[in-house]
């Protein structure tokens, strides 16, 4: 769709490396986010308004659970029909994965052994729910991992074939900026001033990912881990009309934060949108610049904000 605001190519081959600025740098991005385009709101009515101030928030400075390791998810073997999940953990425990276009219930599960806050966990799929991923190439997985008595549920892609996974991209605009008060360290996530060619409900949803050695990638939202909030406004060609309460010029994006951040961290912000066609969803996700513009304005884009 005309408006969707996506960097390819070169920019998401530069951006690919992180830094190795840390030695607990992350071996890849976080991938897509809660849901994993399977959550996506109720068509909306009335668009808010007018932007709503952004409120603080805290990445927590211990491990909350299990977490993914990189963008990658997991391939499944057609031979063998099995796939591993690379996770980082705490303790010993439970995986189990669910896919719902590729079956009911539970896809398989199995207990996994953490040593040096790693496992990799192998799992096993019928001949029919194979069968249904070799025709699909990728599906939507969700992994359920119990450990020491909590439960985490991690999104990712189950996918067939050796190739690496398309790369995501970046929006045009919109960033996670790294900074600092002078003692503690913060981030503030700017939402990209999303296009369309015409007057286009949208609904989006801001999420900072959040990278330790020790815990993998968790997920941030306005309401706390794992739980993002849908905002509603109106797009058209000028970006997204709330942005622009004076008209044309320098849009007053919706900004959350700020974001206190750990040492010793690593995080990523992603954006998903909606647009509401015929009352129909039209969803994708992004990462977005971490700096202080957006990757157009920076003349590339740089994935992690380093704490």
């Amino acid at each position: 769709m005309s408006g969707l605001k996506i960097m390819l190519g070169a920019l998401v081959l530069a951006a690919a490396a992180p830094p190795a600025a840390s030695a607990q740098a992350p071996a890849g991005p976080p991938g897509p986010p809660p849901g994993n385009g399977l959550q996506l709101p109720a068509p909306p009515g009335t668009a808010q308004p007018f932007v709503p101030p952004g409120a603080p928030a805290t990445v927590p400075a211990t491990p909350t659970g299990p977490g993914l390791l990189d963008a990658r998810g997991a391939t499944l073997n057609r031979r063998t029909r099995g796939f591993v999940l690379p996770i980082a953990c705490q303790a010993n425990g439970t995986i189990g994965v669910t896919a719902a276009a590729a079956g009911r219930g539970t896809l398989d599960k199995a207990r996994y052994r953490c040593a040096g806050n790693r496992s990799r966990p192998r799992l096993t799929v019928s001949r029919k729910v194979a069968g249904k991923i070799v025709r699909r190439k990728r599906v939507a997985a969700r992994a359920t991992v119990k450990q020491g008595g909590r439960t985490a549920k991690l999104d990712f892609t189950l996918r067939v074939g050796k190739g690496a996974p398309p790369a995501a991209g970046f929006w045009t605009d919109g960033h996670l900026l790294c900074t600092a008060d002078g003692v503690t360290p913060q981030g503030y996530l700017a939402e990209p001033d999303f296009t369309t060619a015409s007057p286009t409900r949208i609904s989006t949803r801001g999420w900072i990912a959040w990278y330790t050695a020790a815990s993998g990638w968790h997920w941030l939202g306005l309401d706390g881990e794992n739980r993002g909030r849908w905002e509603t406004w109106t797009a058209n060609a000028g970006g997204v009309e709330q942005f622009h309460p004076g008209g044309p010029g320098v849009p007053s994006p919706f900004t959350w934060g700020p974001i206190t951040v750990p040492p010793g961290v690593h995080t990523v912000g992603v954006y998903e949108i909606v647009y509401w066609v015929g009352g129909l969803p039209q969803h994708a996700w992004q990462y977005v610049n971490a700096g202080t513009t957006g990757a157009v304005a920076a003349g590339g884009a740089t994935q992690y904000c380093a704490y």
